[in-house]
């Protein structure tokens, strides 16, 4: 409630002065032609104030949507960042199939872009909201699919989640990108931090598996495109990267499954163990935990007189 108060508050005095100097008469075609003409001399209050009298008093006109469309323009050149939005909104609203789309579509977009970099300062807020742009990036994105920006505006909402550490919104978005836009010039760079995201959730108490799995798979992916698209040479250092953290990855697996069987052995129960030993070795046999697993298994097999399991065991025993 507080807040809507503050909005009507601050939006008072504009609200007084347009009241005491009002708005320009005439036919609405008299009206666009002089809005239009101050407008292409960068007079975008006044050119405003033209708009906004034939949306106001003549909404059913044939100039009203090319006015709406112009008085949206208008408030972005002014910075007035809300008020520019929620005009952008209606129009789309008001207007789904205009001859206006791609120029509202690139006007939403720079709107988003202008306070993702910190041009527009949201309403009561001094500084940056990025948070701001990226809603609006968003519903540029949701409308308007098929415009040439459409990927670069998903692209800037997840460089706000990463930077955010907020992983689980920025792999969704990723997902987004990835499925709408395949042949996306930040395709390679959604790849890869779509693999990095799944990697950075993972993260905790004896790792999340499906995670682990689904990060791997993913930078296995991306190297697999990068070569394919015959960019191996200039992707190295991504390329180089993503190896690494598939080692890593391969290391943390491998590390669960000791961990698990020492569980086992520490309750007694060695048949369970010698299964998690032995997936281990078979799986991840370049790991340090491997070789853990490997000596565990043999002072285990040692003590109970077992053989070691065949290669082709895929099941786990019961653990008795």
């Amino acid at each position: 409630m507080r807040r809507k108060y503050l909005w009507l508050a601050a939006f008072l005095p504009f609200w007084l002065a347009a009241c005491k100097t009002g708005l320009p008469t005439g036919e609405p075609e008299e009206l666009l032609a002089e809005g239009r003409r101050i407008y292409e001399a960068k007079g975008y209050k006044d050119a405003t104030r033209y708009f906004r009298s034939i949306t106001r008093r003549y909404p059913e006109a044939a100039e009203a949507e090319q006015a709406l469309f112009y008085e949206a323009e208008c408030r972005r050149h002014r910075r007035q960042g809300p008020v520019a939005f929620e005009t952008y909104k209606k129009f789309v609203e008001t207007y789904p199939n205009s001859r206006y789309a791609v120029g509202v579509a690139l006007g939403e977009y720079r709107l988003g872009v202008d306070h993702f970099e910190g041009r527009i300062p949201s309403f009561l807020i001094f500084g940056k909201d990025r948070a701001y742009g990226v809603r609006i990036l968003e519903h540029m994105q949701i409308n308007f699919r098929n415009h040439s920006l459409a990927d670069d505006a998903l692209m800037r909402v997840v460089s706000y989640h990463l930077e955010e550490r907020d992983y689980a919104d920025a792999t969704r978005v990723l997902r987004r990108l990835l499925a709408e836009y395949p042949r996306s010039e930040h395709m390679l760079w959604s790849r890869f931090q779509l693999a990095r995201s799944l990697w950075l959730q993972s993260q905790g108490p004896l790792y999340d598996e499906r995670l682990l799995t689904d990060s791997r798979r993913a930078f296995e992916d991306y190297i697999g495109t990068a070569r394919l698209a015959g960019m191996e040479q200039k992707q190295a250092k991504q390329i180089a990267a993503a190896r690494k953290m598939i080692v890593r990855i391969d290391e943390r697996r491998a590390e669960k499954e000791y961990l698990i069987g020492r569980f086992y052995e520490r309750t007694k129960r060695p048949r369970a163990a010698i299964y998690y030993y032995e997936h281990c070795v078979r799986a991840f046999p370049q790991t340090e935990s491997a070789g853990s697993c490997r000596k565990q298994l043999e002072k285990l097999l040692a003590r109970t007189g077992s053989e070691p399991a065949g290669a082709e065991k895929k099941t786990e025993p019961a653990t008795g």
